[in-house]
């Protein structure tokens, strides 16, 4: 199965315009809940929604590591979550670090069976912040 990807709507446009140009199935949050619900749309909600599409998600939120909420969904809904260590980065630079990652980032979901939070650092790094039994 391909791997398919959700972006938090953070992660902008033109970032997922670079990943579908790099070959990454990307979907928004705009054209799964659309234009409007995505304005208002939950975490939890599009974590969620992911989890019940086998899809990773992207965010530049890695602050979503400490909200309970957020993490229990993405235990509860297998979703590996990868965000930018750096959330003020510009466009280019965001799209660079996630498509250095992708080849990490495949071979992540791949083997990962139980939802896990990454940071994906600007020079394609990718590490796991929080997974199961972490607090």
């Amino acid at each position: 199965m391909r791997l398919e990807f959700l972006a938090d709507r953070n992660i902008g446009k033109r970032v997922v315009a670079a990943l579908r140009d790099a070959g990454e199935t990307v979907h928004t949050l705009a054209e799964v809940f659309g234009e409007q619900v995505s304005q208002d749309v939950q975490d939890t909600s599009w974590i969620a929604r992911a989890g019940s599409q086998e899809w990773a998600a992207l965010t530049k939120d890695r602050r979503i590591r400490h909200v309970t909420l957020e993490r229990d969904a993405v235990r509860e809904h297998n979703v590996q979550l990868f965000a930018l260590a750096n959330a003020n980065l510009g466009f280019t630079e965001m799209a660079g670090a996630f498509v250095a990652a992708m080849p990490r980032i495949h071979e992540i979901c791949a083997e990962s069976g139980e939802g896990c939070i990454w940071v994906v650092q600007r020079d394609g790094r990718v590490e796991r912040i929080w997974g199961p039994g972490d607090q």
